[in-house]
């Protein structure tokens, strides 16, 4: 009877091997998730020059599309073309200055301070 009571604890050891397992992947999923949620979704990628009259035209052909685009975007309203365009610029402008977009190939100025 040795032999079936060796074989009985290698199976139970087994089962609480093959558990533990379990449960340790399922902790591993639960923090790969939890992780995901946390993380900092990525930067918004703008163009790189600013919205002007012109731009605007030529990207959306119609006012109305513009409009449109830019209230489901940022939530912005406008009755002209110029308003539009100020308001995009403003909002896109804080998301850089938040880390929250960026503006690829944007020329930046620096400004210096001087000792005199």
């Amino acid at each position: 009877m040795g032999l079936i009571e060796d074989l009985e604890k290698a199976i139970g050891a087994s089962r609480r091997n093959y558990g533990e397992l379990l449960a340790i992947a399922g902790n591993l999923l639960m923090e790969k998730a939890q992780t995901l949620e946390n993380a900092a979704p990525p930067p918004i990628v703008l163009t790189a020059q600013p919205w002007t009259e012109a731009r605007l035209k030529k990207t959306f052909g119609g006012f109305r599309a513009a409009q449109v685009y830019f209230r489901e975007r940022y939530g912005v309203r406008a009755n002209s073309w110029q308003m539009l365009a100020d308001r995009a610029n403003a909002v896109e402008t804080a998301l850089v200055h938040l880390g929250l977009a960026i503006r690829p190939n944007s020329k930046t100025a620096t400004l210096t301070l001087s000792s005199r």
